[in-house]
């Protein structure tokens, strides 16, 4: 790959524990958008400045792309999707490849757990979680390219027909920041299908998207297959979702967005697959195994400080058990260490930026306004950096807003209930259906209840369990379509209906 002379990280780098190949990494960088092979550095529309979370502090500036970078990309992935360097390439080829890159990922996986550290915050023990789930994705659909079959339907006897399941052709893919290195699973996902892809990662966290595409293009994904555009999403978004030339747009995000990206890709009916946000019930009954349903009740809240949409933050509690429960959750939180993301003891890290620390502070305004009971934290921590502390509201009631609205910060809300149909009633009474978990030693009720719950994932004495061949998606306003599993490549695909008569004209 080639780079523009220009350099934009501004790192102080004998700030932080990193590697030596993570340091070489940002002295050398241009945080720009990758296109066509090439890394392209600021235009016109100039630059924006990237925060470290952890302190508060710019530690570099990224390229923003304007109407021209936008339609730079679009052309470049067009292109290399007509002229068929890499839809028509032999599927064995393309899983080589791709497993090539799963194994460069590994290779460098140490890298890039820093690099999110300092993009997004993340704490350096979960970085590397997210890293690992990067391998296991790209390593699974690096298996399908010679596995997308067709079917013969049945015909009269003197026509056959081949359905054939064909790539899209440009797919656009905007992420969120709170998984920087793993949105290439996305990536990996449209690419087995055959497609090129134009990747917008969120403004906040540019920096590894540029460093999967160098790596894309060193495991042999041609030029202009995979590229990143950078931005805001009022340009480089919308860009992707307007243009004629991009066929397919998913989305990882809120709920406001996807409602915006929806609405403006039906002017063209553009095919949308979006992964909004939730508001998931934990359902904790009396019979439930209490110390390990407080482990992971208080875990599903506070990993990566709640910035995760299936974070469990509406926790139902059957009365009878309510008042332990909520003692076992507090003593699990209360001793937590908030620190900064490099630090090996802290347990809680940083929000990914300002505007978010100040709209979790707002919704502990609105909770104690509301009426509920805080029994736990509710304040932010420090001046630099933005941290806050885990909060916990007892005695809320579902029709509450901090029961109802994604919060997307370390915020729980106890709600207590009396019976199971009590509990599937409250559960199911939200906007929300993306993910919800049920702890119960009742096999019966292990059965029932998650069939009763509005929800596209359903966790059994368990929560927030991922594998790369499991379909993850919600229902309602968590979105449509399916990220991770054989589901998945649907959005990412066509089927064509191909007649040839081989019988004589009647």
């Amino acid at each position: 790959m080639t780079q523009t002379d220009d350099r934009h990280t501004t790192v102080d780098l004998s700030a932080y524990p990193i590697s030596e190949a993570t340091a070489h990494r940002l002295r050398t960088m241009t945080i720009g958008h990758v296109i066509d092979g090439v890394v392209v550095g600021p235009g016109s529309s100039g630059t924006l400045p990237v925060y470290d979370p952890s302190t508060g502090r710019a530690v570099a500036s990224m390229a923003v792309a304007g109407p021209s970078e936008v339609e730079a990309a679009i052309a470049s992935a067009r292109q290399a999707f007509e002229d068929g360097r890499w839809q028509f390439l032999d599927p064995l080829d393309k899983e080589r490849r791709l497993r090539e890159l799963s194994r460069l990922i590994a290779v460098h996986a140490e890298e890039l757990a820093e690099l999110d550290v300092i993009d997004g915050g993340i704490l350096r023990v979960y970085s590397g979680f997210i890293a690992k789930f990067a391998v296991d994705g790209v390593d699974y659909y690096s298996g399908w390219p010679t596995k997308l079959q067709g079917s013969i339907p049945a015909t009269p006897g003197d026509i056959v027909v081949r359905a054939t399941r064909e790539p899209v052709g440009v797919v656009g893919l905007i992420m969120p920041w709170n998984g920087p290195s793993a949105v290439v699973v996305a990536v990996a996902a449209a690419l087995a299908a055959g497609n090129s892809v134009i990747l917008k990662p969120a403004e906040q966290t540019p920096i590894t998207a540029v460093r999967l595409a160098e790596l894309a293009l060193e495991a042999g994904i041609p030029p202009g297959v995979f590229n990143v555009l950078q931005g805001t999403g009022d340009v480089a978004g919308a860009g992707l979702v307007a243009h004629p030339d991009v066929d397919t747009i998913a989305f990882t995000g809120s709920v406001d967005t996807g409602r915006r990206i929806q609405a403006a890709a039906a002017a063209r009916v553009k095919r949308v697959s979006l992964e909004l946000g939730g508001k998931s019930a934990h359902i904790v009954f009396e019979d439930a195994d209490l110390d390990a349903a407080a482990d992971a009740t208080a875990a599903a809240v506070w990993g990566n400080s709640g910035q995760v949409c299936t974070a469990g933050s509406r926790v139902l509690v059957q009365r009878s058990v309510h008042d332990r429960l909520l003692e076992r959750i507090i003593d699990r939180s209360k001793g937590l260490t908030i620190g900064n993301a490099f630090d090996p003891t802290a347990q809680i890290g940083p929000l990914i930026s300002a505007d978010q620390l100040d709209r979790v502070a707002g919704y502990v305004t609105i909770g104690r306004d509301e009426g509920a009971e805080l029994v736990l934290g509710g304040s932010r921590i420090g001046d630099a950096g933005y941290f806050h502390e885990p909060t916990i509201f007892a005695g809320v009631d579902n029709s509450m807003r901090i029961a109802r609205e994604e919060i997307f910060g370390p915020v729980m809300s106890v709600i207590p209930f009396d019976s199971e149909d009590d509990a599937v009633r409250v559960a199911n009474d939200s906007e929300f259906g993306l993910a919800a978990g049920v702890w119960t030693q009742d096999v019966s009720r292990a059965h029932r209840v998650p069939r009763r719950l509005k929800a596209g994932t359903v966790w059994v004495n368990t929560y927030q369990a991922v594998y790369p061949s499991v379909p993850y998606g919600g229902v309602k306003q968590s979105g449509h379509g399916r990220n991770l599993g054989a589901e998945s490549l649907d959005d990412f695909l066509q089927t064509k209906s191909v007649w040839t008569r081989i019988g004589a004209e009647p």
